[in-house]
Order: structure tokens, then C-alpha cells, then sequence
């Protein structure tokens, strides 16, 4: 048996003709492959999309110029973008890369100019558009994965408040990024140690492990640093208790808090088991409880 179907039904039954469809799914993808996006359920990612537009400019043409305030961040569609920094060249841009991100989180003036290399189409999203999006406890989540995909935080930025801890690998030292006021946790081994009992196999494995994990349920690391006598790790500070003493003090769990932190444990290891990382360690002191979880 053939069935048949209208154009026009069929187009309204999937939301428009093929070409406008294709391009929906298209930038549903272009936009996973963004940090800022990558956490975003599909039916968010396609609010999102339905709010972009596209803008053209032409060889040489400024898209946005250092100094002034705009709200716009923009995706490269087609052609090449070249930036830079008080006239000076940083780098070109090429077709799913993206820009003035900042503009979305904050009124500051624009630190670069972007001006078209060529023809050029690139998606635009407006400030008030991607708030319009977004329910008050998702912006702060972004922003705070914002800052902890910063990587250009330098040692001379962070200021030490207190230690969170220590171990048989160092210190663990909450600490105060000056420019941005954002915590971070910031883990120092002596270098004397790492000689000393051979860990520089162990650390480069960890730091590469560390570096290629971007989930919600997982400790961010933001980046390493090191000066004379210590490397660092710079990481997402979780403000709440470990699991064990969760436990200790609400008692044994019952079924919703059990199926709560299985579930959440189970959604971490999966990423992991995705990307061929087995994690042997897994048990309550290793799980951080965030103080905003009700233990009830």
C-alpha cells in the first residue's frame, strides 16, 4: 500500500519545507558543539535556535568593534572572521565557531574587533532573546560553567582564603579570582614529591583525563598551573559535604534519596564509560553533595 500526502501538509507537519528544516537540525547540532550550549536538553537547544537570525557583511566590513557595547553573540554560518586586539591580528575564525559569548552574561564593553575576511553569513543571538530562554537557576548554572571554561585565570589572579583539605598529594586551598570574584579550589603538589616518588606519568595522565571531561556531575578541572615549587590544579570548587557524612547525618537512605544519588552516580560514570575512562574508585567519601540538595 502507497500512501500519499499534500507538500503542503506535509510541510506544516514538519514544521516547514525541507531546505528550513534541514538548516533547524543543522544549528541544533552547530550549537551542542558550543561549550555554552553543550549541556542543553534538545527542546532547549531548539528554542534557542528559533530565536537566531542570520546577518551578512561584506569583505571588510566590521561586525563588532573593540570598545563598544553590544549585546550579540554570533556564529560563524559561512566565510571567515578575523580578530583582533587594539589593531593588532589574533586569530581568524572559520564556519561553527563563535563569538561575543560575554555579551549574553555581562554589560561590558567589547575587548576585540571582528571584521569579515570575505563574504560572510554568521547566526545571530540577542541578549534579551537567550535571557528570554533561560530559567533563573539554568543562567546561573551557565554562568557558572562560563567561568570554569576560563581558561586564561594566571596565578597572580587568585587570592587565598582558606584550606578546604589535605592529602597524600597536597593541599587543597579555596581561592578568589580578583577579576571575576568566582571561587575556585586549587590543589598544589610540590614539585620536590612528584620527583621524589616519580608522579610525572600519574599527573599527565590525570591532567589529560581531567581535561577531555566536561559534565554536570563531575569536578571541572579548569586548567593546571605551576610556578617554582608547586604544580597546580585549578578546579571547580563544590560547596556542600562528601556523600559519607550526608549520610551520617540524615541516616540510611530511603528509596527517592537512593534512587536520587544511584541515578545521579550512574549518569557520571556512563559519560565516562562513553569516552572509555573507568573510574575504580567510586564509593560515598569520593561523591560531593552541593548544600543546595534537600538531604530530606
Amino acid at each position: 500500500m502507497i500512501c500519499t500526502c499534500e507538500t503542503e501538509v506535509f510541510q506544516k507537519l514538519i514544521g516547514g519545507s525541507f531546505k528550513e528544516v534541514y538548516e533547524k537540525l543543522t544549528l541544533v547540532e552547530w550549537l551542542q558543539k558550543i561549550p555554552l550550549f553543550r549541556n542543553f536538553a534538545i527542546t532547549k537547544l531548539e528554542k534557542v535556535s528559533r530565536k537566531i537570525n542570520v546577518e551578512k557583511f561584506e569583505k571588510g566590513e566590521k561586525i563588532i568593534v573593540q570598545g563598544e557595547t553590544s549585546y550579540k553573540f554570533y556564529i560563524v554560518k559561512k566565510g571567515k572572521i578575523d580578530i583582533t586586539v587594539n589593531s593588532n591580528y589574533i586569530r581568524t575564525l572559520n564556519e561553527c565557531e563563535y563569538f561575543g559569548d560575554r555579551a549574553l552574561f555581562f554589560n561590558e564593553p567589547r575587548s576585540a574587533t571582528a571584521t569579515a575576511n570575505g563574504n560572510v553569513e554568521v547566526y545571530v543571538l540577542e541578549k534579551e532573546d537567550f535571557k528570554s530562554i533561560l530559567e533563573n537557576n539554568l543562567k546561573d548554572y551557565l554562568l557558572n560553567r562560563y567561568f570554569l571554561q576560563d581558561n586564561t585565570v594566571e596565578l597572580s589572579d587568585l587570592e587565598y582564603l582558606r584550606e578546604l583539605g589535605s592529602g597524600n598529594f597536597g593541599a587543597v586551598n579555596l581561592v578568589y579570582n580578583k577579576k571575576n570574584k568566582f571561587l575556585y579550589a586549587i590543589k598544589a603538589i610540590s614539585k620536590k614529591q612528584i620527583d621524589m616518588e616519580v608522579l610525572h606519568k600519574n599527573l599527565d595522565l590525570e591532567r589529560s583525563i581531567l581535561l577531555q571531561i566536561d559534565h554536570p556531575f563531575i569536578v571541572k578541572l579548569v586548567k593546571t598551573l605551576k610556578d617554582d615549587k608547586f604544580v597546580y590544579f585549578l578546579m571547580e570548587y563544590i560547596r556542600g559535604k562528601e556523600l559519607f557524612d550526608v549520610i551520617r547525618i540524615i541516616g540510611l537512605l530511603n528509596n527517592s534519596q537512593t534512587r536520587f544519588y544511584g541515578c545521579s552516580l550512574m549518569l557520571a560514570v556512563e559519560y565516562l564509560h562513553e569516552r572509555k575512562f573507568i573510574y575504580r574508585d567510586v564509593k560515598p567519601e569520593n561523591v560531593m553533595v552541593t548544600d543546595t540538595v534537600l538531604f530530606s
